[in-house]
């Protein structure tokens, strides 16, 4: 027996009411939903797997006890960044960002190893905190007194202040005709007061505390002349010991390095003249004029060393979740010196 089926009868056997073609359309579109979907886990594995090698495969400090060539090699240190003893972390932190920890690791490390041959600085900075650029400082002196091998400075789009700071442990200096130096001197920023600001808006704050000058620098009270003599004084001893690391370093007397300290920056062939650096090039000249300088073989190593972007998901969510700041608090993180306390830094240029 035969049975013939109509489209009316077919449209009675679906839901509402519909033919059964008419439910192509919606099943193509979740079809497309599902592909694109799809497409996007896969893209999102790709990028999070190729993230996990480059995490296990960058250069650290340990990697060095890896190294299988015969003549040695050179550290290339990188310091690129604001030179702070802090670190920002998360799912867009660049490489180029200054890791104090990993840098003094690093020259600790070199220190023993006898395959080093000597500490290549690359340099890309501002400056930045007194006391974090002074202890790498420190440090790299140590590596030269205790080693007796070189170190070579070369300075890219910038080595300004506490950058200069640490060009100056370098043998000699070499700088990218596009580069800008000096800004020998020490800040700590500018002091706001916006007491006459919240005065004019009936906003009245009360400041409590013993010694007249405890409370110096607030937002919220007068800065005194005496308390700028206070800041001055102190940022004084800072400068000083600036001029003297240049002088150490550049074998000049600390007269001639006063002269040039006044916190102005140069250009290469203005350095040049002044007897800050030692000549002009590029990087690769740069590495082929240490060794010849140091006759080595030309097969001789140059390992970078730079600090790896670390990604955790505690990261992620502090990102996802952001800084919640008023309008105010967002002025007032900007308007001062960009890292806390002194700082040998160069703030022109929208740094």
């Amino acid at each position: 027996m035969s049975v013939n089926t109509t489209p009316n009868q077919v449209g009675a056997q679906c839901p509402g009411n519909m033919r059964a073609t008419d439910s192509r359309p919606k099943k193509n579109g979740c079809l497309i939903a599902a592909l694109i979907g799809g497409g996007v886990l896969i893209v999102f594995i790709i990028v999070f797997f190729a993230l996990f090698v480059y995490l296990l495969s960058a250069p650290s400090a340990d990697d060095v006890s890896t190294y299988s060539g015969r003549d040695g090699f050179v550290a290339v240190l990188h310091v690129e960044g604001t030179i702070t003893n802090t670190r920002s972390t998360g799912l867009f932190a660049t490489p180029e960002e200054y890791d104090h920890e990993y840098l003094m690791n690093a020259v600790h490390s070199l220190i023993g190893n006898p395959n080093n041959k000597g500490i290549l600085l690359y340099i890309d900075s501002p400056g930045g905190e007194v006391y974090t650029t002074d202890e790498l400082y420190l440090k790299l002196l140590e590596y030269k007194e205790i080693t007796g091998r070189p170190i070579y400075a070369y300075c890219a789009s910038m080595a300004a202040s506490g950058g200069y700071y640490l060009a100056v442990t370098g043998d000699k200096i070499l700088m990218n005709r596009n580069c800008m130096t000096g800004s020998i001197g020490v800040t700590a920023g500018t002091v706001i007061d916006i007491s006459g600001f919240l005065q004019e808006n009936g906003i009245k704050t009360t400041s409590i505390y013993v010694g007249k000058n405890k409370n110096m620098g607030s937002y919220f009270d007068e800065f005194s002349d005496e308390q700028k003599e206070i800041y001055t004084g102190i940022l004084q001893e800072s400068y000083d010991q600036f001029v003297e690391v240049v002088a150490d370093g550049r074998n000049m007397s600390v007269e001639e390095v006063t002269v040039l300290a006044d916190g102005r920056i140069y250009s290469p062939k203005q350095a040049l003249e002044n007897g800050l650096i030692d000549g002009i090039m590029g990087y690769q000249e740069t590495v082929d004029l240490f060794i010849r300088d140091q006759e080595w073989p030309e097969s001789v190593s140059f390992v970078p060393f730079r600090p790896v972007t670390q990604i955790g998901f505690g990261s992620l969510f502090a990102m996802l979740e952001g800084n919640r700041q008023t309008d105010l608090e967002n002025y007032l993180s900007h308007a001062g010196n960009p890292i806390e306390g002194m700082a040998y830094y160069y703030e022109g240029f929208g740094r």
